[in-house]
């Protein structure tokens, strides 16, 4: 015998505001997961309005074009960070690796040794990284920041401390020859947001980067190798990094040993702010693409209006702060939520 057709149905008020509160609930993550895609588009549309030159399909043609070498390198810092680790030298790496491809192609090396070269100057930076981080537990910003200044010093030595011209045609049509109108160097950026979206989000190594980047301990007692995967990330960032290079040298046709620093910031920024969108509390590719769109978009509206040359620096540095605090700000909220 059963009750439940005669047992008087009890509203109580958690019962009334379980539902509201899980709609409630699903709209915040919704708006979470999408605010700075929507900031994005907002802006794009307000700059649209109010500035004529953003009328023009060039304009935002040349901002996808610009800021493929920054892309690269904020999808290659998403790779340390998401294990909880940073890796402060790719910029840097980029710079060194193309100093020796522009100094030994121009010294008569044939293209393919100076591209190993480059390769094996990646790989090895990556590897002392985490010799020093992973194997003697130096802290990872410390560590990759001192590697950052001896790249830079290594590539003011194989320079002369000179901007070297004259890179081969070979690598400025690997980097600048269109295929539907684009560059070569912005597909490669696209194809390493798709391969690092379907790692991320489709593969057991994805979800094993962020176990370790939210509990190495818990992680290593799971049975997952923390150490050699933290140890390939490493490796895996410096020669995506000196594949960078290699790209930067075509690009330019030239190398100047002293822009590192330029693009120290914006990877960073980037990066950080995405991990506050699509996937809210974890470095991802997506994220990343629309964060850097974010900066891009306001600098050129800014430049559009005449700001000075020191406003983009400015910019980067408060967006780096900013970012950086809204993506803890961001953990700790997800944190909580789970308690």
């Amino acid at each position: 015998m059963t009750t439940s057709a005669t047992t008087p149905e009890v509203t109580t008020p958690e019962a009334v505001s379980a539902p509201v509160t899980k709609s409630s609930s699903r709209f915040d993550g919704a708006f979470e997961r999408w605010a700075l895609v929507g900031a994005l588009g907002l802006l794009v549309l307000l700059c649209v309005a109010t500035l004529p030159q953003f009328r023009t399909a060039s304009l935002f043609t040349t901002m996808l074009n610009a800021q493929s070498l920054v892309l690269l390198l904020a999808l290659t810092a998403t790779i340390v960070l998401r294990l909880g680790d940073f890796d402060l030298s790719v910029s840097q790496t980029m710079v060194a690796t193309a100093a020796i491809v522009a100094v030994m192609t121009k010294n008569g090396y044939p293209a393919y040794v100076a591209i190993i070269t480059a390769l094996a100057l990646g790989a090895l930076v990556g590897a002392i990284n985490a010799l020093i981080v992973v194997r003697v537990g130096v802290d990872s910003f410390v560590a990759t920041l001192g590697s950052y200044t001896a790249l830079a010093g290594f590539a003011y030595l194989i320079t002369d401390s000179r901007i070297v011209a004259g890179v081969p045609d070979g690598f400025v049509n690997f980097s600048r020859s269109q295929l539907l109108g684009l560059p070569m160097i912005t597909w490669y950026a696209w194809v390493l947001v798709v391969v690092l979206w379907y790692i991320y989000q489709r593969t057991p190594l994805g979800r094993y980067t962020v176990f370790i980047g939210g509990n190495r301990a818990a992680a290593r007692l799971a049975g997952i190798s923390v150490d050699r995967i933290r140890t390939s990330a490493y490796i895996v960032s410096g020669l995506l990094a000196a594949f960078i290079g290699i790209c930067f040298a075509g690009y330019f046709g030239a190398v100047d040993p002293s822009v590192g620093a330029q693009y120290m910031l914006q990877p960073f920024a980037a990066a950080f702010l995405g991990a506050t969108a699509i996937t809210v509390g974890r470095f991802n590719a997506w994220g990343t693409v629309a964060a850097l769109y974010l900066l891009t978009v306001g600098i050129t509206a800014l430049q559009l209006l005449g700001a000075q040359t020191w406003v983009t620096n400015v910019f980067y540095g408060l967006a780096l702060i900013v970012s950086v605090t809204a993506a803890k700000l961001v953990g700790k909220r997800r944190a909580g939520a789970r308690t």
